[in-house]
């Protein structure tokens, strides 16, 4: 009988714990299709697509923009994102400079 008590309370924490991580699984996929996030359609035979993954068809500096807000996706999103405008900002200014200049572009 001692034997039996013995594995009572490791099956019951193991039965414990897979029944939380299904509740919670659940929790998130009805959370997600309520805020109305859907998935972009994707092709026969590929993997499901979530919305912290960045989509093929999108840049990284597009998939940096999209989640700029959420901490542990991006290593320090305001940054990224501020980089990038400047880079823009420098291109265009060396493209006005290479119009007035005449010099051929790329």
């Amino acid at each position: 009988m001692s034997d039996a008590w013995g594995w009572l309370i490791p099956v019951t924490a193991l039965v414990g714990i897979v029944l939380v991580g299904f509740i919670i699984m659940k929790l998130q996929k009805s959370l997600f299709r309520a805020l109305g996030a859907s998935a972009p359609a994707a092709e026969p035979g590929a993997a499901p697509f979530s919305g912290f993954q960045q989509s093929p068809q999108e840049s990284r500096e597009d998939f940096v923009r999209r989640h700029w807000q959420r901490p542990g996706v991006v290593a320090d999103g305001v940054t990224l994102v501020d980089l990038y405008d400047r880079i823009r900002a420098l291109e265009e200014r060396l493209a006005e400079v290479e119009r007035r200049s005449g010099a051929p572009s790329d």
